[in-house]
């Protein structure tokens, strides 16, 4: 089976459908930097062939993408020179994931049978599957997973070892055996060891020795070799290093940092300039704002008081002149009634008895008089009580004065607007008719109309244009005082400023009414109304005809009845001259506290405003500098936009510069320490040039050859016989060398690549290596530097990768930055192993070492969107 193809789209990054086409049958390099996808290809990969579709436990919810979204995975692979398509969807909700099966343009599989198809074409991991080996995630090259992995080497193994024969025999083998122990016994123990003083032990003894002195010597070589290398490596880089090219653009780097820093400082000076300039101005002119409102409102309040000056001053002249004429028609009606007192007193002297009955017909007149104005009191009172409550009603004079005060703001607002707002004039052609209409009303010739909101200009037979003119600054002053004038009015309790006019003006009236029955009162009742009704109780009751003659009666009763006449007339003018009197001086009164009260006003007014002419002058000074204060304004605001517009970004060049300086610095400091590590190497290579340790390892070898023989034929003897005895544990040796010789056919190409004389110890129970040794020297998988191990790895999983491929079960071999220690000398001897590998496998390598991995070749692989994606 290989990938042709891979899609994806809700899965982590891939938000939006990205795609990788083009792989090809042998080595494939998807070569990225970091955070670029690779491993969640990898992980999409695993989940499409190993996770089922219902499933969304903790590795298929890591694929969703922070913004959400459910994963969608699609490959194309062929197997068994058949083309598939195959498609999973996972989704949070419980067991609605899907997957399916293509073969061609025909849905093949899908659902349950579709995963058992999957599960055909790879086995899972969890199942012995090869993918557990071959699939190897980033950072995970060793063989960590030794025991999920165990079960796929095995059988892999077993399928290719056949058949293993046993060695039988009989009572001869026996005998055979006997005799074989017997001459083992001259040479070992039965525990296996030589025997003292044996011919074994001594060649043994002797071979130990010059193998002993053999690897000393060796081990001396190598490290003279190994420092030799170094110092050569240390001489390449250090000329790396000290290029004139490299330091030039090294240089150059810090150059052009340390100008783009300074470049984008003396920017950020200018926008912390501009951001001034920019408040400064809006200062200005809030202030020149402030000043207009104040001296527009100030003026207004002075011209409102000399009309209230004016107006109080006439209505204090006529309050006056109506006070003294009352005065006088008072001291008038006071001498007619002195007149008629005297009158009746005159006859009362004359008349003592008839005076009696003449008064009792008096006090009848009199308590009728009483009555009537004890009713007006009683009239006067229930309108009194209507005006009391009318003139408790309404805004005061401060809160008309501040609903004015809004009501003013609101109109300079529209005044601003309809001055700076577009204007629409018509110019009909010489004989057309007036018919364009704005919102309805007719547009004459000639005529100019202010633009200050949308507005309908209808064409008869033509169109209907909508006409919106553009904003300005200062658009939302009008909505804003309009707002405050309502807030205002709902406060007090008024839905128009009118109605609050409306109820101030009959507070004022109420209370001004309500002091004329005061005074009226006062006349009627001077002391009180419990007052009056006793004068009424006191009255004597009528009493029967008086003594005298009818004649004297009729006579003393014309007289009475003319004398009490004109008493009562003179008493009547004389009550109505009160009441008109103190009515006028309680007008007049009125008047004059008016007057004294719109005079204290126009004081204050004056005062506040100063000299008239001045505070009209600094206001129009003020309103022809406006215009050029918004401007500044707005150039300063334009300024300040340009300036961060074009703003270089401050943090990224201080990291930039501070990045060169430290490359320079390191730059520095390496070439220090190379200085010194070469000084220490060459001391070291001139004391071992001098003790001429090759020619002596030289000689060592030869007397060890020597010896080697002669131990060799003492063990042969040894082995021959211990073959002979031991055939049955021979011929298991056997089968598991039989077993193994696949691996290590595969294998030993491969670690010759990277080691000329090395040799892997493979481990039979396992399948996995144990050991490598290299001339002399032995050294546990342990033991080995993570580099070598990683390396080991990746050939070993190389050839089960072949040897899979070989047995009709190969799967594409998938490395996820599988060489991550690897230096750059042995990493091109992995390349040539990928490559020859890669002739019948499917290889596919991510890395993000982008400029180690141009040398390996293949074909170059690429992240890319979906077209219409």
């Amino acid at each position: 089976m290989r990938l042709t193809s891979i899609r994806l789209q809700n899965v982590r990054r891939f938000t939006d459908p990205v795609e990788i086409n083009g792989i090809a049958p042998g080595l494939n390099l998807l070569s990225a930097p970091n955070e670029q996808g690779k491993s969640t290809i990898f992980d999409a990969l695993h989940a499409l062939f190993f996770k089922d579709a219902k499933s969304w436990d903790k590795d298929v919810r890591a694929l969703a993408p922070h913004a959400g979204g459910d994963p969608e995975i699609e490959v194309t692979l062929s197997h068994r020179d058949v083309d598939y398509r195959v498609a999973k969807h996972f989704t949070k909700s419980a067991g609605k994931g899907s997957v399916r099966v293509w073969q061609g343009g025909t849905l093949l599989h899908q659902a349950d049978a579709a995963e058992a198809w999957l599960r055909d074409l790879i086995t899972p991991p969890k199942d012995d599957g090869p993918a557990a080996m071959l699939w190897v995630r980033q950072g995970l090259t060793d063989f960590s997973d030794a025991k999920e992995t165990l079960g796929a080497r095995r059988d892999l193994m077993s399928s290719l070892s056949g058949e293993i024969g046993a060695v039988t025999g009989g009572q001869q083998m026996e005998s055979l055996r006997r005799e074989i122990r017997a001459e083992l016994d001259r040479l070992v123990t039965k525990q296996g060891r030589a025997r003292a003083n044996g011919p074994l032990a001594e060649a043994e003894t002797r071979l130990a020795e010059l193998t002993e002195r053999r690897d000393t010597l060796a081990a001396q070589v190598r490290e003279l070799r190994d420092q030799l290398d170094q110092r050569q490596a240390l001489r390449r880089e250090e000329a790396e290093l000290q290029d004139p090219d490299e330091q030039r653009a090294r240089q150059q780097r810090l150059d052009e940092a340390e100008a783009a820093l300074t470049t984008a400082e003396r920017h950020r000076e200018k926008c912390e300039q501009a951001t001034r300039g920019l408040d400064l101005a809006r200062v200005r002119l809030d202030q020149a704002i402030g000043r207009i409102e104040t001296l527009t409102a100030r003026l207004a309040d002075h011209a409102r008081a000399k009309d209230a000056v004016q107006t109080t001053s006439t209505a204090q002249e006529r309050a006056a002149t109506t006070a003294q004429t009352a005065t006088q028609e008072l001291q008038l009606a006071e001498n007619a009634a002195r007149a008629a007192q005297d009158r009746v007193t005159a006859a009362g002297k004359a008349v003592a008895d008839a005076l009696q009955a003449e008064n009792a017909r008096l006090s009848a007149g009199r308590r009728r008089e009483l009555t009537a104005q004890l009713a007006e009191y009683d009239k006067l009172q229930a309108a009194m009580a209507a005006d009391r409550r009318l003139a408790a009603q309404g805004p005061d004079a401060q809160c008309l004065t501040r609903l004015e005060q809004q009501a003013q703001a609101v109109a300079l607002a529209r005044h601003a607007r309809a001055a700076s707002a577009a204007t629409l004039s018509v110019r009909y052609h010489a004989g057309a008719d007036p018919v364009l209409t704005l919102d309805g009303a007719v547009l004459s010739d000639g005529a100019e109309v202010a633009l200050t909101d949308t507005a309908t200009l209808d064409v008869p037979g033509l169109a209907a244009l909508t006409v919106q003119p553009a904003r300005t600054g200062d658009s939302d002053a009008l909505p804003q005082a309009e707002s405050a004038l309502a807030e205002a009015l709902h406060a007090a309790g008024f839905d128009t400023l009118d109605a609050a006019r409306d109820a101030h003006l009959t507070r004022s009236e109420a209370a001004s009414r309500l002091k004329e029955a005061e005074a009226t009162q006062r006349a009627l009742a001077p002391d009180g109304r419990e007052a009056l009704v006793a004068k009424l109780d006191a009255l004597p009751a009528a009493p029967a005809d008086a003594e005298g003659t009818e004649a004297d009666r009729r006579v003393l009763e014309a007289e009475q009845a003319e004398a009490q006449q004109a008493l009562t007339q003179a008493q009547a003018t004389l009550t109505k001259a009160r009441h008109t009197q103190a009515s006028a001086q309680e007008a007049a009164q009125l008047a004059r506290a008016r007057a004294e009260a719109a005079l204290a006003e126009l004081e204050r007014t004056a005062q506040v405003l100063g000299d008239n002419a001045t505070a009209r002058a600094t206001l129009a000074e003020l309103e022809a500098d406006r215009p050029r204060l918004t401007e500044d304004v707005h150039s300063a605001q334009a300024e300040l936009e340009g300036l961060l517009a074009s703003a270089p970004d401050l943090d990224q060049a201080r990291a930039a510069a501070q990045r060169a300086r430290s490359v320079q610095a390191t730059t520095q400091a390496r070439l220090q320490d190379i200085a010194r590590d070469l000084a220490v190497l060459d001391s070291r290579i001139e004391t071992h040039a001098s003790h001429a340790v090759e020619e002596e390892l030289a000689e060592v070898q030869d007397l060890l050859a020597v010896q080697e023989k002669a131990h060799a034929a003492v063990t042969f003897e040894m082995a021959t016989l211990q073959r002979l005895d031991q055939a049955l544990e021979a011929a298991q040796d056997g089968a598991q060398a039989q077993y193994l010789g696949p691996l290590m056919g595969e294998l030993a190409p491969l670690l010759r690549r990277l080691w000329p004389e090395a040799e892997l110890q493979v481990d039979a129970d396992s399948v996995l290596p144990s050991q490598l040794a290299r001339g002399a020297t032995e050294e546990s998988l342990t033991q080995l530097s993570g580099g070598t191990q990683e390396q080991l790895a990746l050939l070993v999983r190389l050839a089960f990768a072949r040897l899979l491929a070989q047995s009709g079960q190969g799967i594409p071999v998938i490395l996820d930055d599988a060489l991550v220690y690897t230096d750059d000398a042995r990493i091109e001897a992995l390349f040539d192993a990928l490559t020859l590998q890669a002739s019948d496998l499917q290889i596919l390598v991510f890395s993000c070492r982008q400029k180690s991995f141009r040398n390996l070749g293949g074909t170059a692989l690429a992240i890319r969107p979906v077209d219409g994606g």
